[in-house]
């Protein structure tokens, strides 16, 4: 693994504030869902409702995508940049939680002081990860393996 490649992708992960979840049933349904997240190296969190269809689809199937862009959308091929991230989803256990960045646990915290048990706390813990950068040419794109 390329511990340069790796640092880019944390730095590129650092500026972007939401990403987008894609998750599937254990029949094959998939959902996508945006989300506000914090990375803590190249793990991914979040906190999400804890009867929201992602949540049950991480239950039954871990499996998850993800894709996220910093700043606005371009407006030209070469402009284009962003992470697409294959891992898997995970829901902390209550004695886990304080694994979330601040910024998550006080979400969650949020969350659950208006109503208890309402949220929960997804952990993502990538298997493959692209960073995608057109400007070095059409469809770049790097990748490192866990």
């Amino acid at each position: 693994m390329s511990t340069g490649l790796q640092k880019r992708i944390e730095e590129y992960m650092d500026e972007c504030r939401s990403c987008t979840i894609a998750t599937a049933s254990v029949d094959g349904q998939p959902a996508a869902s945006t989300v506000f997240f914090k990375n803590r190296g190249v793990d991914i969190y979040f906190n999400t409702g804890s009867d929201t269809q992602k949540m049950h689809n991480i239950l039954a199937n871990p499996r998850v995508a993800v894709v996220m862009h910093a700043g606005i959308a371009p407006t030209r091929d070469q402009d284009i940049k962003g992470i697409q991230y294959i891992g898997q989803g995970e829901i902390l256990a209550d004695a886990n939680v304080l694994e979330a960045p601040v910024a998550v646990t006080a979400r969650h915290r949020a969350f659950n002081s208006a109503a208890s048990g309402s949220s929960v706390i997804v952990k993502v813990t990538p298997e493959k990860i692209y960073l995608v950068d057109y400007s070095k040419g059409f469809r770049h794109r790097d990748h490192i393996e866990f």
